[in-house]
């Protein structure tokens, strides 16, 4: 168990990484990126958004392009703070990864307030938001005895 303490941040280190990517591709793509999370919300694919309101679609894709850009700064931040304190078992840095779950289950709660197309299955981040947030929470967990063990630094 001890080697599964030591090891854990590595799969946070995978989420952070994971955000990462998906940012740079909104970043690149912009809507065009996940043409599934349009069809979720609104029921349209990004042709049919552009087609209905062009200047309401540019809004949109700069709106994406820049959220991508904050998931691209999240990742980076979240490697930071895994590499550089949290696998040096500094208490701080396991307190501030609480906020990854946090994020991870807001963004699916949100996506959850403005609700689904009728028809259509939910848009991909609500799914993935809840998956990644719980196994970052299990992950904290597990490593939990290693930041407040004797072994601990504060």
């Amino acid at each position: 168990m001890d080697g599964l303490q030591r090891n854990a941040w590595w799969g946070l280190l995978a989420i952070g990484v994971l955000a990462a990517a998906f940012g740079i591709g909104d970043v690149i793509n912009g809507v065009a990126n996940d043409p599934a999370v349009p069809l979720g919300v609104v029921g349209m694919t990004p042709s049919e958004l552009e087609a209905e309101g062009p200047h309401a679609y540019r809004m949109y894709d700069l709106t994406l392009r820049g959220g991508g850009l904050s998931l691209v700064f999240i990742g980076a931040l979240m490697a930071a703070i895994l590499v550089f304190a949290f696998r040096r078992g500094q208490r701080w840095a396991w307190w501030t990864m609480w906020l990854l779950p946090a994020w991870a289950i807001s963004v699916s709660v949100g996506g959850l307030l403005i609700g689904v197309a009728p028809g259509q299955p939910p848009a991909p981040p609500v799914v993935s938001g809840f998956v990644l947030g719980i196994f970052a929470g299990v992950i904290l967990l597990v490593s939990a005895p290693r930041f407040f063990g004797n072994r601990a630094a504060t």
